[in-house]
């Protein structure tokens, strides 16, 4: 995985909410990547979980706009396994 989408998804975890809405840009630039399905659990964590509306909205938004898992691979699969 690349550095950039594991740096991502540890500021994701940030108290401010600024930082984890620009994580959340960052991370949706690398969501098409053979490794992206861990950005896909973080996603629907996020969208479930997380305190701050607009941060769990955002991420709902980006998971339903994923939509289906890439094709020709079994990566979808590995999201729900958890």
């Amino acid at each position: 995985m690349h550095d950039k989408i594991k740096e991502s998804l540890h500021k994701l975890s940030s108290k401010k909410v600024m930082e984890r809405k620009k994580a959340l840009k960052q991370v949706l630039r690398h969501i098409h990547h053979k490794d992206a399905y861990l950005i896909r659990l973080s996603l629907h964590y996020i969208s479930l979980h997380d305190p701050s509306y607009t941060v769990r909205n955002l991420a709902r938004q980006a998971f339903y706009r994923i939509g289906g898992p890439p094709d020709g691979e079994q990566v979808w699969e590995k999201t729900h396994l958890f």
